[in-house]
């Protein structure tokens, strides 16, 4: 136990965000790293000091952190996180449980809201969701182009999932409400704008 405490005190924000992040949802394993930096990029954007922590800049798949990666990597050094999966590991569980007595509930609640958002989104749908709300995200992106291509196809999934509002898949379609409606309506979803 005196080794968790030093763990534990050693933790840099990030770190305690990320096990926050992977014990979130009773510690559903998070699909992979990409989803795992969006997911903190979300978590960041209303927490500062994580966003100033950990520096996320535009990169080849949209927004990333090369501190987070690395704090990840410490995470699997510590033995908090499993070695080839984005998950706790039983001594990561521990180390949840006493940090979740650090945090408020309403930054438990949004980690948590974070997770359940993006974690069952395919590649396709994060990215389009990430570069269509954040596009000084997508500079620098090598999969902007055929995200492109198809951002009604990923705008109209989102919404059929419940993710987005109709606004919002409006915007990430590159079309207007109306037009999307009737996108909808073709393919057997009826929408009616209020």
């Amino acid at each position: 136990m005196n080794e968790i405490n030093h763990i534990e005190d050693d933790l840099s924000l990030i770190q305690k965000i990320a096990v926050l992040l992977l014990g979130a949802e009773k510690s559903r394993p998070i699909k992979g790293k990409l989803w795992f930096q969006k997911e903190l990029f979300l978590i960041a954007q209303n927490i500062p000091e994580l966003e100033e922590e950990a520096e996320f800049e535009a990169d080849f798949i949209g927004p990333y952190s090369e501190i987070a990666d690395e704090e990840l990597d410490h995470l699997r050094i510590e033995g908090i996180v499993a070695k080839e999966k984005e998950k706790l590991t039983p001594m990561g569980e521990v180390v949840k449980t006493r940090l979740e007595r650090k945090f408020s509930s309403d930054t438990k609640q949004f980690i948590s809201e974070m997770k359940l958002f993006l974690n069952d989104l395919t590649k396709d749908e994060l990215l389009g969701f990430i570069y269509y709300t954040y596009p000084k995200m997508r500079v620098e992106s090598l999969e902007f182009e055929r995200i492109s291509k198809i951002r009604k196809d990923i705008a109209i999934s989102l919404f059929k999932k419940g993710k987005i509002s109709l606004g919002k898949a409006a915007i990430i379609a590159g079309v207007a409400q109306e037009e999307l409606i009737g996108l909808l309506h073709e393919i057997g979803i009826k929408v009616y704008s209020s």
